[in-house]
C-alpha cells in the first residue's frame, strides 16, 4: 500500500526530482542506472543529465546516434569530447584516451580535443587525425605551443591556406613550413598538370592508333603505348580512363582480328600441304608397291590407307578442303581400297579361270601381285611353245613350273631375300624328290643369284657393320632403362629389314650383333625385373583392396548406412584402383572383373538410396512451388521457412544431384520470399502514407491549439482532435504517435475549459456594455460615481493578480482589506464568479480608462490559452 511512497527518487515521477537524484548517483556504484536513464527515461533533461555523467564510450556513442532529442544528443557528444579531451575528472588515462582518439574519426571531437585537452600528447594525436584543414589552420594560428603549430601546418595540404599561413603565421618557423609546403604543393600540382597533359596526349594517340591500318608495326606500337599508360593511369580522370580504355579496347580487338587471320591462313596453308602430303602418300604407296607387297602386306596398306585418310580428314576439319581437292582424294582412296579388294581376290583365287578374270581388272600402270606374274608368264611361253611347236622336239611337264616362274620374276626384279627364300625352297624340293628338272632350272638361275648375292653384301655389309658398332656403342650408354631397350629394339628391327633369308651369309656380323645386343641389354634385365616385381606388387594390392572392399560391403546394413561415407568409398576406390599401377594386363583380368562387380553392387545400393531421396527432395520442391500460387505471401513465408528447415534435414545426396535440386529450389524460394519482401514494403509504404497523413493533421491541430480560443476555434479544435484520433491507429512510429496523443491531451484539457471561457467571454461583454461617463468631475454624482468605478477597477485588478496605477493602491489596499478576506472564505472562491457579482453590483457609468483597466484584468484570466 505504501510502496509507492519508497520509491528511489530517480523513479519519482516529477523530472525535476530525477533531475537532482541524477546529480547525487556515484559513478563508480551506478554505472550500469545512469545508463539505462540516459537511454530510456522520459525527460529529455533527465537522460542529457545521465548522459553528461557516462564513461561508457560506446552507450554515449549509442545516445548521439538514437536520441531523439538535439539536447540530449548534443550532451553525448559534449560528453565525448570532454572524455576525450581529459578535461574532466573521470576522463580515462591517458594511454587510452590516446588509443581511442587514434581510433576515432569524429572531426568534432578530435577539434575539441587538439583546442582543449591539457595533455599535449593527445593535442597532438587528435591533430595528427583531424581532417578539417579549417581547423587546423586555426590551430597552427593559436595553439598555444609551437609544437602544435607546426604539427598542424603539417597537416595541412590545401594551398590557399599555406598561403596565408606563409603571411599570418605567428612565428618564423610556422611561416616556413607553410612557404615551403605551399612551394612544393605548387610543383606537385604542375606536375600532375603536365602528367594529366601527357594522358591526354596519350588519349588522343591510342585513338589515332585505333583509327590506323593493322600492319607489322602495330602490335609492338600498341604495346609502347600500353607501357605509357600504366605510368600514368594513377593522374588520369575518370573520363579520361573511359577514352583511353575505349581505345585500348578498339586496338586489341583490331590486333586480335589481325592475329586470328593471320592464325587462320597458317592453319588453311598447314591443312592444305597436310592434305597434299596424305595424297602423295598414297600415290607413292601405289606407285612403289611390289608383288610382295599386293601378297603379304595387304594388312600394312589398309593400315596406312586409314592413317592417311585419318591425316586428310584432321586437316580438313581444322581448314576446309576445295570441292575438287575432296572429290580427287576420294576417288584416289576409292582406287586404293579398290585395287585392295582386287589384290585380296587374286591371292585367294583357287582356279585359273577366276584367276584369269580378276587379270583383265587388274591396271596396267601398277605391278601385279605374284600370282598375275605367274599367270602372265604362262600364257607368254605358252605362246612361245604353240609358235616353236613344229621345230622344238617335245619336252616333258614341269610339276614345280609356278615355283620357277616365282624365283625368276624375283631375281629378275632383284628381291635377293625372296629369291633366296624361294630358292632353299626348291633346294629341299630336289633333294627330297630328285627332281633332276627343277635342278637344272637351278643351275641356269645360280649365275644371277650369285650376281645380287654379291650386290648384297656389297650394300648391306657397310650397313650391318655399322649396325653392330652403333649396339656395342650402346654398351657404355648412360640412358635409362626403358630408353635403352627402345634403342635395342630399334637397332633390332633395322637388322631383320637388312637380313637376305641367307644365314650363312649373316652368321658372322649376326653373333657380333647378337653380342653386343646381349650386353647391351643387361642394365635392362634388373630394371624390367624390379618392373616385374613392381606389377606383382600392384596386383596384390589390388587383391587386397578387393577385400577390403567386399568385406566393407558386407559388413554394411543398408538401412542405416552412412550413405556420405558410402559415397566416398565409390568415389576413390577407382582413384585407388587407377594408381596401383603398372600391372601386367593378362594377370589382371579377373581381379578387374572382381572389382568391377564390387563396383556395380555399390551402384546398385547408391542409386536405390539416391532415388528415393530424390524423391524426398523433389516432394519438397514441389510443395514450395505449390507456395507461389498462394495470394497470402505471409503465410507462404511461414510455410516456406517450414520446409526450409525439412529441406535441411532431409537426406544427404550427392553434389550432382544435390545442386540438380538445390537451384530450382533456392531459386522458388527466393521467388516466395521476395513476395513476402514486396508486400512488406507495400505495407510499409501504406503505413508511411498514413504516417504522413496523420503528420498533416497533426500540424492541423498544433496549428488550432496555436490560435486564440474562442467558440469557433474551439469546433476547430474539437474537429481536428476527432481527426487525429481517426487516423491513429498504433501502426505509426512511437515518436510521432506519442506527439498526437500529447495534441490530443493539450486540446481535451482545453475543451474541458470551453465553459470557463464561455462565463469569461459573457463578463468581457458585461465589461463592454458597461456604460460610458459622460458628465463633469466637479458635480457630486460624478464624485460618487468616479470613486466608484476606481474602486471596482482596483477590485479587478486585486482579483486578476495585475498590477494596479500606483495613484490607486491605497484604493487597492483598501478594498482587499475590507472585501477579498471575506470573498475568500467562501467555500468555492472563484475570480471570475467575484468579478461578475462586482459588476451586477455596480450601475453607474465608467469612464473609458477605467473600461480599458477592466477589459485588461478580465484579459489575464482568460481561461484555454496558457
Amino acid at each position: 500500500m505504501f510502496g509507492r511512497f519508497l520509491k528511489p527518487r530517480w523513479q519519482h515521477a516529477n523530472p525535476d526530482i530525477r533531475l537532482k537524484a541524477v546529480e547525487q548517483l556515484d559513478l563508480c556504484e551506478d554505472a550500469t542506472l545512469l545508463n539505462q536513464l540516459a537511454r530510456g527515461d522520459a525527460s529529455a533533461l533527465v537522460r542529457a543529465a545521465a548522459t553528461g555523467r557516462l564513461t561508457d564510450f560506446a552507450a554515449l556513442d549509442e545516445v548521439h546516434q538514437r536520441d531523439e532529442a538535439p539536447s540530449v544528443r548534443e550532451a553525448a557528444s559534449m560528453r565525448i569530447m570532454a572524455l576525450l579531451a581529459g578535461t574532466t575528472d573521470d576522463a580515462p588515462n591517458s594511454d587510452t584516451r590516446l588509443r581511442l582518439i587514434r581510433l576515432t574519426g569524429n572531426e568534432n571531437a578530435l577539434a575539441h580535443v587538439a583546442s582543449h585537452s591539457p595533455d599535449m600528447h593527445s593535442r597532438m594525436a587528435a591533430i595528427e587525425r583531424l581532417k578539417d584543414e579549417g581547423v587546423l589552420y586555426q590551430l597552427a594560428l593559436d595553439a598555444p605551443t609551437e609544437a602544435l603549430r607546426v604539427a598542424s601546418v603539417q597537416n595541412i595540404t590545401s594551398l590557399s591556406l599555406l598561403k596565408r599561413l606563409g603571411k599570418e603565421g605567428r612565428d618564423k618557423r610556422v611561416t616556413r613550413l607553410a612557404r615551403d609546403q605551399a612551394r612544393a604543393l605548387q610543383q606537385q600540382q604542375q606536375q600532375n598538370e603536365q602528367e594529366t597533359a601527357k594522358v591526354y596526349h596519350l588519349a588522343d594517340r591510342l585513338e589515332q592508333h585505333a583509327r590506323r591500318r593493322v600492319d607489322a608495326l602495330y602490335g609492338p606500337q600498341l604495346e609502347q603505348l600500353e607501357q605509357q599508360w600504366q605510368q600514368l593511369t594513377r593522374q588520369a580522370t575518370p573520363d579520361l580512363a573511359s577514352r583511353v580504355q575505349q581505345a585500348l579496347h578498339q586496338c586489341r580487338n583490331q590486333l586480335t582480328e589481325l592475329q586470328e587471320q593471320t592464325r587462320q591462313q597458317a592453319l588453311a596453308e598447314t591443312a592444305k600441304a597436310e592434305r597434299e602430303a596424305a595424297a602423295h602418300s598414297l600415290y607413292q604407296l601405289l606407285s612403289q608397291a611390289t608383288p610382295e607387297t599386293w601378297d603379304h602386306q595387304l594388312g600394312e596398306m589398309r593400315s596406312a590407307l586409314a592413317t592417311q585418310r585419318r591425316r586428310w580428314d584432321s586437316a580438313d576439319e581444322q581448314s576446309q578442303a576445295l570441292d575438287e581437292d575432296r572429290l580427287a582424294f576420294s576417288d584416289l582412296v576409292t582406287a586404293f581400297e579398290q585395287l585392295l579388294a582386287l589384290a585380296a581376290d587374286i591371292n585367294a583365287a583357287e582356279s585359273p579361270d577366276v584367276l584369269t578374270e580378276l587379270a583383265e581388272r587388274w591396271p596396267d600402270e601398277y605391278q601385279p601381285p605374284s600370282a598375275l606374274l605367274a599367270l602372265r608368264s604362262q600364257k607368254a611361253e605358252a605362246a612361245d611353245a604353240n609358235t616353236t611347236k613344229e621345230t622344238r622336239p617335245s619336252q616333258p611337264a614341269q610339276p614345280h613350273r609356278g615355283l620357277l616362274v616365282a624365283l625368276k620374276r624375283e631375281l629378275r626384279q632383284g628381291n635377293l631375300r625372296h629369291a633366296n627364300r624361294l630358292w632353299h625352297k626348291a633346294q629341299s624340293i630336289i633333294d627330297s624328290d630328285g627332281d633332276a628338272l627343277l635342278d637344272a632350272e637351278l643351275a641356269k638361275l645360280a649365275p644371277r643369284r650369285a650376281e645380287l648375292q654379291d650386290w648384297h653384301r656389297f650394300a648391306a655389309e657397310p650397313k650391318k657393320v655399322a649396325l653392330c658398332e652403333s649396339m656395342e656403342a650402346l654398351k657404355d650408354t648412360s640412358m635409362d632403362a626403358p630408353e635403352l631397350a627402345t634403342a635395342i629394339q630399334a637397332l633390332h628391327d633395322e637388322w631383320r629389314a637388312l637380313m637376305s633369308s641367307d644365314q650363312g651369309e649373316d652368321q658372322a656380323l649376326w653373333a657380333r650383333f647378337k653380342e653386343a645386343s646381349d650386353q647391351a641389354y643387361e642394365p635392362c634385365h634388373a630394371h624390367f625385373a624390379e618392373l616385374d616385381a613392381i606389377k606383382a606388387r600392384n596386383l596384390e594390392k589390388r587383391r587386397a583392396l578387393c577385400q577390403q572392399l567386399e568385406g566393407f560391403i558386407a559388413a554394411q546394413n543398408w538401412e542405416t548406412a552412412d550413405w556420405h561415407g558410402v559415397w566416398q568409398i565409390r568415389q576413390q576406390a577407382p582413384k585407388d584402383w587407377k594408381a596401383l599401377h603398372p600391372i601386367r594386363f593378362t594377370d589382371g583380368r579377373d581381379v578387374q572383373k572382381h572389382f568391377s562387380s564390387l563396383l556395380t553392387q555399390l551402384d546398385e545400393q547408391l542409386n536405390g538410396y539416391i532415388e528415393k531421396a530424390e524423391s524426398e527432395r523433389q516432394q519438397l520442391l514441389d510443395q514450395a512451388r505449390a507456395l507461389t500460387e498462394l495470394d497470402d505471401a505471409q503465410h507462404a513465408t511461414r510455410e516456406a521457412q517450414a520446409i526450409q528447415k525439412r529441406w535441411r534435414q532431409s537426406a544427404w545426396l550427392p553434389p550432382g544431384q544435390h545442386r540438380a535440386l538445390q537451384k530450382p529450389f533456392r531459386k522458388t524460394m527466393d521467388a516466395l520470399f521476395d513476395a513476402r519482401n514486396r508486400d512488406i514494403a507495400a505495407r510499409r509504404e501504406q503505413q508511411a502514407e498514413a504516417s504522413q497523413r496523420l503528420a498533416t493533421h497533426i500540424e492541423a491541430l498544433e496549428a488550432s491549439l496555436a490560435q486564440p480560443f474562442s467558440d469557433d476555434t474551439a469546433n476547430s479544435l474539437r474537429n481536428a482532435a476527432a481527426t487525429v484520433d481517426e487516423h491513429l491507429d498504433g501502426n505509426q512510429p512511437q515518436p510521432l504517435a506519442r506527439k498526437a496523443q500529447q495534441l490530443k491531451r493539450r486540446a481535451s484539457e482545453r475543451l474541458q475549459q470551453l465553459s470557463r471561457w464561455q462565463q469569461w467571454q459573457q463578463l468581457r461583454d458585461a465589461v463592454a456594455a458597461l456604460p460610458e461617463s459622460a458628465g463633469s468631475p466637479d458635480e457630486p454624482d460624478s464624485d460618487t460615481n468616479a470613486d466608484a468605478a476606481l474602486t471596482l477597477a482596483v477590485a479587478f485588478e486585486a482579483l486578476a493578480g495585475v498590477p494596479s496605477p500606483e495613484p490607486e493602491r491605497q484604493r487597492r489596499l483598501q478594498w482587499q482589506l475590507e472585501q477579498l478576506p471575506s470573498a475568500m472564505k467562501q467555500q468555492q472562491f472563484d475570480a471570475r464568479e467575484e468579478m461578475q457579482r462586482l459588476l451586477k453590483q455596480h450601475q453607474a457609468p465608467v469612464s473609458a480608462g477605467v473600461k480599458a483597466r477592466l477589459d485588461s484584468a478580465i484579459a489575464v484570466l482568460e481561461p484555454g490559452n496558457a
